[in-house]
């Protein structure tokens, strides 16, 4: 099994997978994490706990909002720390890499996974049109 944390400012990660489970129910092994009013050594501990709180996973999908931000930043820093679970982290978590991820994970090994939803993802993004 894939695991994906989410992690987010404010309740977006929360909004995200509530919107994904709208349009295609359930989502088993998604973790949601916001970094409000949090430290960002709080943050990068709750993703370690996330990633490494079952065994059995193939690998955990860390997707954070925002390049360059304190959630990305904690993702990369537990994704170097390692828990002994496979890890990626992409940046720019939208709807389409969500849904993505929840079509396709049990049909894909990991790496493709990750390279696919990333993909899907940037498919979605369109426009401007005037």
């Amino acid at each position: 099994m894939i695991r994906a944390v989410l992690v987010c400012h404010g309740e977006l990660s929360a909004a995200l997978l509530t919107s994904a489970e709208e349009i295609v129910g359930h989502i088993p092994e998604v973790i949601c994490i916001s970094n409000r009013g949090k430290s960002p050594e709080i943050v990068r501990q709750e993703i370690i706990h996330a990633a490494g709180e079952s065994a059995g996973l193939s690998g955990v999908l860390v997707m954070a909002d925002l390049f360059g931000s304190s959630c990305w930043r904690c993702a990369m820093e537990a994704a170097r720390v390692g828990t002994g679970v496979p890890m990626a982290v992409v940046t720019g978590v939208n709807l389409g890499m969500l849904l993505s991820f929840s079509q396709k994970r049990d049909n894909m090994d990991f790496p493709t996974l990750a390279s696919t939803m990333t993909e899907d993802g940037r498919r979605g993004i369109n426009g401007p049109v005037f």
